[in-house]
This record gives structure tokens, C-alpha cells and sequence, in this order.
């Protein structure tokens, strides 16, 4: 087994422009299809909240997603739209990727968003305040697409923050 040192190092080491694309030949023998390496996929997709952030659902998030989340949104679509009503709401919204760990076809990210609650977020009007939500999230990508999805955040606290019932700035991810 390899360790998640090893692994992380591993994943540190090689260049995602030198981790290539993988190579998959269809069912009857059509030529191969080429698709993004898991890390190129995860990578993508996380970037896409700094920019058009349904455009990377689109791309890199699978139609039939298998969806589990810390009692949180149960398909796709609600994910989609959970995540689009927290941008609106949050001036100078930025997603942050802090670490990333990849073993086979499962890629683990860490990471951060933050923002200023300018808008109603999850019906909680705009509060001025600067919030932060942290987690973690395994992702297994297949065929260029993440077809499974585990995420676990301090999802309570981020919500505390946007009524203002925690001080601000309670939780602070670093990148060591």
C-alpha cells in the first residue's frame, strides 16, 4: 500500500501537463477516446468556481452522479444550485484548493472559499460579514468526469457565520 506521503508527493512531483491524458479504447474497438487524468478533472472543476462555475459542472461533474454529502443536497442539480446561490451571495467569493491527493481513480481536495455576505445566501439575508466554509472531498472520476462524490465541511459553522452567531474568522484552513 502506498503511503499518502508518497502519494501526495507523487502527485506534487509530476506536472499535471506530463500526467498526460489516459487512453481508453471504446467497447467495439473505436479508436481511443482521450480523457483528462482524474487530477486534471479535479483540478478543472475546482478552478470553475473562480469563473463559470456551471460550465465546469457541465464538463467535469457526471449527469448521473452518485452524490454524498454531509446532509446535504441529494442530486446534482441541487448541488449545482446550492453552490450558485453561495457565489451570488458572497462579494469576493474565491475558492481556494489547499491540498490534493490522488490514488487510482479517486482524487481527495482540500479546500476553502471565502467572501463577504452581501446576499441572501440559504435564505440568510446579507449580513456584511466575511465568511468561510472549509472541507474535504473525494472525488471518483471516470472517464473524464467525476461519477461519485464525497464531501465533508464545517458546513455549520459556515452557516453560523452567515447568521453571525460565531465570531468571525472561528475557522481558518492553512495550506500546511
Amino acid at each position: 500500500m502506498i503511503g499518502v506521503a508518497a502519494v501526495a508527493m507523487t502527485a506534487l512531483a509530476v506536472p499535471a501537463s506530463a500526467q498526460g491524458r489516459g487512453t481508453h479504447h471504446g467497447p467495439t474497438g473505436q479508436s481511443p477516446h482521450h480523457y483528462l487524468s482524474p487530477l486534471q478533472v479535479t483540478s478543472a472543476y475546482y478552478a470553475s468556481y473562480n469563473g463559470d462555475l456551471a460550465a465546469g459542472f457541465d464538463r467535469y461533474i457526471s449527469k448521473d452522479l452518485v452524490l454524498h454529502g454531509f446532509n446535504g443536497p441529494e442530486n446534482r442539480e441541487d448541488w449545482l444550485k446550492g453552490d450558485l446561490d453561495i457565489k451570488a451571495g458572497l462579494t469576493g467569493f474565491k475558492m481556494t484548493v489547499l491540498d490534493q491527493i490522488v490514488e487510482g481513480d479517486k482524487v481527495v481536495t482540500r479546500w476553502s472559499f471565502a467572501g463577504r455576505h452581501t446576499g441572501t445566501v440559504f435564505g440568510i439575508p446579507a449580513s456584511g460579514r466575511d465568511v468561510q466554509l472549509s472541507g474535504i472531498s473525494i472525488d471518483r472520476v471516470i472517464h473524464g468526469q467525476s461519477v461519485e462524490h464525497w464531501s465533508e465541511g464545517n458546513f455549520g459553522v459556515f452557516l453560523d457565520e452567515l447568521r453571525g452567531e460565531t465570531p468571525p474568522g472561528t475557522v481558518h484552513p492553512t495550506t500546511k
